[in-house]
């Protein structure tokens, strides 16, 4: 086998836009298991977001969780890097006092302020995680701060906390998702670990992403394929790119791989 080991977002690219995984996609996932070829999922989400996915695909691989923030095997911590509790603290209180709704993730806790907000209703959906309520004052750790508001709004507040938190990794997941974690974690740092630890080449690893913060990962395996749905701006960045989510894009990808 030309790859022995497949790294995938999900969110745009594992995921159709109903947010399901397609047939074709299980099959051929289920192909490689029995190959005996990881098929590790990579996301800014949380554990919960990411596991039942796994046991959709009857799949027991490591898990990359919050963009490298946390990484998991079965229930093993392999790697795990928060906020700094000072950063934390001051990246609250300056958000509490802006119209957007903040969440907070750390491990598999969902910690909401207000779980009628709409915003919350539909990541909720998204994702089939219920958020928990908990006092903000009380949180010493946190893996990542999801800001979610009006596009507008939200690439302002892009603007005001790259000034304010320059040390810290925030970025858009989509027009109305602000994603904020420590700025020493990357996907790419992940899957560096991942393969280290499970003894795999990065030179026979494949990855596939649609977004911003999937670019380094594109670029440090030996095959990174960009989804067609992916912004303009990636597509231009990365050379290798597949059919879109909603076209199977990684099972035509992999199955060109196979053949060559």
């Amino acid at each position: 086998m030309k790859f022995q080991c497949v790294f995938s977002d999900i969110d745009g690219t594992l995921l159709n836009t109903s947010h399901q995984i397609t047939k074709a996609t299980k099959n051929k996932i289920k192909e490689l298991h029995e190959k005996h070829i990881p098929f590790i999922l990579v996301s800014a989400r949380m554990p919960k977001g990411i596991r039942f996915l796994q046991e959709e695909l009857e799949i027991d691989d490591p898990i990359i969780c919050y963009s490298g923030g946390l990484i998991l095997d079965k229930n093993k911590v392999i790697y795990s890097q928060t906020i700094e509790q000072e950063k934390t603290l001051k990246l609250l209180t300056f958000l509490k006092q802006q119209a957007i709704c903040t969440t907070v993730y750390f491990h598999d806790h969902w910690l909401v302020y207000n779980s009628e907000d709409k915003w919350i209703i539909q990541e909720s959906k998204i994702t089939g995680i219920m958020p928990e309520l908990i006092d903000f004052k009380s949180i010493h750790e946190v893996h990542k701060i999801l800001c979610m508001g009006e596009s507008e709004a939200i690439s302002i507040l892009e603007k005001q906390l790259k000034q304010l938190f320059p040390s810290l990794s925030i970025y858009k997941s989509k027009p109305t998702y602000l994603e904020i974690m420590d700025g020493t974690i990357s996907k790419s740092k992940a899957i560096k670990i991942v393969c280290k630890d499970k003894q795999i080449s990065i030179k026979k690893s494949v990855s596939f992403g649609d977004n911003y913060n999937d670019i380094d990962m594109l670029e440090v395996t030996k095959w990174g394929f960009a989804m067609k749905n992916a912004p303009e701006d990636v597509l231009k960045r990365i050379p290798m790119h597949t059919l879109s989510n909603d076209e199977d894009g990684i099972v035509h990808a992999l199955n060109d791989l196979m053949e060559e």
